[in-house]
């Protein structure tokens, strides 16, 4: 992925270069200390923009709302002031200063994966799934279940599994065609998969997993038709 900064502080634009650096599937191609020397074209170049709010000569969230196509942004900022404003532009994060590498790559990582969602290989047996920097590919009846813990899925397929920072109803939606379903707050399940069925267990090969009490009805429903 490219990227621009538009930072007016060295050590600020030192640190967001050392990340960058760490990162070896992002580009910066460009480092500008106010939004009047950016030529409006390298918007069209970049993936994101990492966009400090108090510039010299210009507030960087006026210079966003300016735009009238806006590109991805994370928001890189020493005050919390501006956060409602941030968001209502849409911005893809907002970093308070001093952030962390990780906090850093867990906002960069959000940008990958809707970038990644937009161009997904995939057709009506087979996807393609990215992550740790790879392209993994899966045919869709393979996978057993979609178990989501804190941002992260884990995508069980045959024997394998695959952790995607990405969410539950990310892939509900997706598979919603496929014969997956929603039993759980956290588990998405292959239909043709189960086993059997006892209480409120689903018996997907070696695996147990809880029918949650929000989706039982729908469910059996579903069973029963």
């Amino acid at each position: 992925m490219k990227c621009i900064i538009i930072e007016d502080e060295l050590p600020a634009q030192q640190l967001l270069m050392k990340y960058i650096e760490q990162s070896s599937d992002i580009e910066c191609i460009g480092v500008f200390e106010s939004v009047s020397e950016l030529p409006l074209y390298v918007l069209n170049e970049v993936d994101f923009i990492l966009l400090d709010v108090q510039l010299p000569g210009a507030n960087g969230l006026d210079f966003l709302k300016s735009l009238e196509i806006k590109p991805k942004v994370i928001i890189t900022t020493a005050y919390r002031d501006y956060a409602i404003d941030a968001f209502e532009e849409a911005v893809e994060d907002y970093l308070l200063k001093p952030f962390s590498y990780h906090r850093f790559l867990k906002s960069v990582m959000r940008i990958q994966n809707t970038l990644t969602d937009k161009n997904t290989i995939h057709n009506e047996k087979e996807l393609f799934v990215y992550t740790d920097k790879t392209f993994y590919k899966i045919i869709k009846n393979d996978i057993c279940y979609i178990k989501s813990e804190a941002d992260y899925i884990y995508i069980h397929y045959g024997e394998k599994k695959l952790l995607v920072q990405d969410s539950l109803s990310n892939w509900e939606y997706k598979l919603k065609e496929d014969g997956f379903i929603r039993i759980h707050r956290s588990y998405i399940i292959n239909f043709r998969k189960i086993d059997k069925i006892e209480g409120n267990l689903v018996h997907i090969e070696k695996e147990t997993i809880p029918i949650g009490k929000t989706y039982r009805t729908s469910f059996f429903n579903i069973i029963k038709k």
